[in-house]
C-alpha cells in the first residue's frame, strides 16, 4: 500500500532516473513526431470540426450529422475548448492531452503492477508501456483506440492484481473500474477486452468481493453515460437507424480482413507466447495478452480492417509477449529467438502506421488553385478525401456531414437484385440532398470531387450535377478532382 502512495516515474531511488527519463523521451518523441511529420488522422480531424461546431452553438446529430456516438465526440471536447480559450490549435491541444494521459496510464500502471507477487521490472514495464502507448500509434495518434489503450493498461494491471490476490486500495480500484468502464463507453464491443478479463481475474481469485468496487465504478458510469445521450444528444437516437442499415453493414471482404493486421498480426503474437512454452504465465502478462484477444475479436466484429482498429490488440499484445519473454522461468534459448521475432514484427508495424497520410499532394493542389483559407465540401464517400485536407490548408468545411458515405453505403446495399428498401432509399435520397442544400448555402471554394468510375453513380445524380453546375475542375490529384467556384 506504500508503493501506491507514490508514483513510480518521480519516486526517488535507483529507479528515478531511467523511469523518468523513459517517459520524457517518449513524450518528447511523440510530440516532436505528431508536430514535425504526421498530422492526426481524418476521423480525429472531422471530429476536431464536429466539436468546434457544437462549441459555436450548432446541434450534434441535427446541425452537423456524425454516425458515430456522443462518446467519440465528446473525448475530444475539453481540450478544444481549452484550445480555444489560449487561441491555440486544437489538434496541439489533443496531442498534449494524449501525451499527458500516456503519461499518468504508465504511472498508475507500474504503481499497480507493484503489488503483484511477481511484480516486473519497472524500468522494462515502462519501456514497454511508453512504446506502445506514444510510439507506436504515430498516424493513428489520439484516436478513440488509442485512449482505449491508455485506459485498458491500468485496468488490466488492477485485474492481474487481484486475479494475484493481492491488495489495492478501494480509491485505486475505483479508478482502474472508471477506466474499465470508459473503454466501454468509448465503443461497446470494447466490453470485450474487459469483461472475459474481469472474470478471469475473479474466479482465478476466489473471491468476488474485491472485485465488487470496480464492477461498480465502471457500471454507474456506463449509466451516466446512457442518461447523459438521453438528455443531451436525443438526437443520436435518431441517427441509430441510418447506422446500423448504412455504416454498420459496410465491411471488408473476408480474405481482405483475414490477412490483415486486424487478425495477423494478434495470431502472430500469440502463437510466439505459445513458443515461449510459459510453465505458469504470471497475471500480468496473461490479462494483458486476454485484453489484446478481446481487442482483436472487436476489430473483427467491426470488419472494417482498418490499422486504428487493430492498434489495441498489437499494442496490449506486444507488452504482454515482452512481459512473458522477461519472465525468469523462459528458456533462454526461446526468449533469444522469440524477441527479436517480436521485436521485428512491431517495427513493422510501427512503420505500417506511420504510413498513415493525407492524400499526397492534395493540399498543395487545392493552395495552387483555390483562394486562400478556402471553404471545401466533398462529393464522395471518403472522408480522407476531405480530412485533414481542410484544417492543413487552415480552410473550412462547408458540409454537414463529413463525407456522402450514408448515400455510399445505402447504393452499396440496393444494388443487389433484390426489393428495394425504401428505407435505403430515404437514407439516400436525404445524403444526396444534403450535399446539394449544403453547396447552395455555403457555396464552398472548392469541391473535391472523387473521380473514381464506381463513383459515376453519385456524380451522375441530377441534384449533384445542378448545385455544383457553377464549378469546373481545375486540378487533379489521384483519382481527386479539385473542382473551383
Amino acid at each position: 500500500m506504500a508503493t501506491l502512495a507514490q508514483p513510480t516515474l518521480i519516486r526517488p531511488g535507483a529507479t528515478f532516473r531511467p523511469t523518468l527519463l523513459i517517459g520524457l523521451a517518449a513524450a518528447i518523441t511523440a510530440a516532436l513526431v505528431q508536430s514535425l511529420l504526421l498530422s492526426l488522422d481524418c476521423d480525429v480531424s472531422w471530429l476536431i470540426t464536429v466539436n468546434e461546431r457544437m462549441l459555436a452553438g450548432q446541434r450534434l446529430y441535427v446541425d452537423v450529422i456524425e454516425v458515430n456516438p456522443p462518446a467519440s465526440i465528446w473525448i475530444y471536447t475539453p481540450p478544444i475548448w481549452l484550445a480555444q480559450q489560449l487561441n491555440l490549435r486544437p489538434e496541439a491541444a489533443i496531442v498534449a492531452a494524449f501525451i499527458a494521459g500516456a503519461l499518468v496510464s504508465c504511472d498508475l500502471t507500474v504503481r499497480i503492477s507493484a503489488q503483484l507477487r511477481r511484480p516486473p521490472n519497472p524500468l522494462i514495464l515502462v519501456a514497454l508501456l511508453a512504446f506502445a502507448e506514444l510510439l507506436l500509434p504515430l498516424g493513428n495518434f489520439a484516436q478513440r483506440e488509442h485512449a482505449a489503450v491508455l485506459l485498458a493498461a491500468p485496468a488490466l494491471a488492477a485485474l492481474a492484481v487481484l486475479a494475484d490476490k493481492g491488495m489495492l486500495s478501494l480509491s485505486c480500484r475505483v479508478i482502474a473500474g472508471l477506466a474499465a468502464g470508459m473503454v466501454i463507453v468509448l465503443k461497446p464491443h470494447f466490453s470485450l477486452a474487459i469483461v472475459p478479463a474481469a472474470a478471469f481475474a475473479t474466479w482465478h481469485a476466489r473471491a468476488p468481493r474485491p472485485m465488487i468496487p470496480a464492477a461498480a465504478a465502471a457500471v454507474a458510469l456506463i449509466a451516466v453515460y446512457a442518461m447523459a445521450v438521453i438528455l443531451f444528444t436525443p438526437a443520436y437516437l435518431q441517427v441509430m437507424p441510418i447506422l446500423a442499415d448504412v455504416y454498420l453493414p459496410l465491411r471488408e471482404r473476408w480474405p481482405t480482413l483475414l490477412g490483415g493486421p486486424v487478425v495477423i498480426v494478434p495470431l502472430a503474437i500469440y502463437a510466439l507466447a505459445f513458443a515461449l512454452r510459459p510453465g505458469r504465465m504470471a497475471a500480468l502478462p496473461r490479462m494483458f495478452l486476454i485484453g489484446s484477444a478481446g481487442f482483436a475479436v472487436a476489430a473483427l466484429i467491426q470488419g472494417k480492417g482498418y490499422l486504428n482498429h487493430a492498434l489495441p490488440g498489437m499494442a496490449l499484445g506486444f507488452v504482454g509477449l515482452a512481459l512473458l519473454g522477461a519472465e525468469p522461468g523462459i528458456d533462454p534459448q526461446r526468449r533469444r529467438f522469440v524477441l527479436p521475432v517480436a521485436g521485428a514484427l512491431a517495427c513493422l508495424e510501427l512503420y505500417a502506421m506511420a504510413c498513415i497520410r493525407p492524400i499526397a499532394g492534395l493540399a498543395e493542389a487545392v493552395e495552387r488553385v483555390a483562394p486562400p483559407r478556402p471553404s471545401v465540401i466533398t462529393l464522395g464517400p471518403d472522408l480522407l478525401t476531405g480530412h485533414p485536407l481542410v484544417r492543413n490548408v487552415d480552410g473550412r468545411w462547408a458540409g454537414s456531414r463529413a463525407a456522402m458515405y450514408i448515400a455510399g453505403g445505402a447504393h452499396a446495399r440496393l444494388s443487389g437484385t433484390g426489393p428495394r428498401d425504401q428505407r435505403l432509399l430515404q437514407w439516400y435520397e436525404a445524403d444526396v440532398d444534403a450535399f446539394a442544400a449544403d453547396v447552395r448555402r455555403e457555396r464552398p471554394d472548392v469541391i473535391l470531387v472523387d473521380s473514381r468510375s464506381e463513383l459515376r453513380w453519385l456524380r451522375n445524380e441530377h441534384k449533384v450535377q445542378l448545385a455544383i453546375a457553377a464549378y469546373r475542375p481545375r486540378a487533379r490529384v489521384g483519382d481527386v478532382e479539385i473542382w473551383v467556384r
